[in-house]
């Protein structure tokens, strides 16, 4: 079986009962790094892939983050609303999150432990998990 993903980006959704991620505040390095990584391995399904990155609709990112089974939220970059609404989006079950500030960390941890070093260590877990 061939999967197929779907990108879907702000103002779209796609209605389906595909397995669905939200990847929000990737840098771009992390975007190449994500589409080789699903490109490359054998996923035996077809998956949603919401991706937002700093875009002014917080209505959207709120839509994506309770239709979605899995997020991850990369600190790593400069994004107002997601430094904002970190704390809700980490709050939700299924939420991983990676950031190099290491006090960062030690507080997200007290809502959080879905800490991960990377996109990559994200997608293994993930579809890992699914097989």
């Amino acid at each position: 079986m061939t999967s197929k993903i779907t990108l879907i980006t702000p103002p779209d959704f796609f209605e389906n009962d595909n397995f669905s991620i939200l990847l929000m505040g990737l840098s771009e390095e992390d975007q190449s790094v994500a589409s080789e990584w699903l490109g490359n391995n054998p996923i035996q399904k077809n998956i949603n892939v919401y991706f937002y990155n700093g875009e002014t609709d917080v209505s959207w990112l709120l839509y994506a983050v309770a239709r979605t089974d899995v997020k991850f939220l990369s600190y790593n970059n400069n994004h107002a609303i997601l430094d904002l609404m970190g704390g809700y989006i980490l709050s939700k079950p299924n939420s991983f999150y990676t950031t190099g500030d290491v006090n960062l960390k030690m507080l997200i941890n007290h809502i959080n432990n879905g800490f991960v070093h990377d996109i990559t260590e994200f997608l293994e877990k993930v579809f890992n998990e699914q097989e």
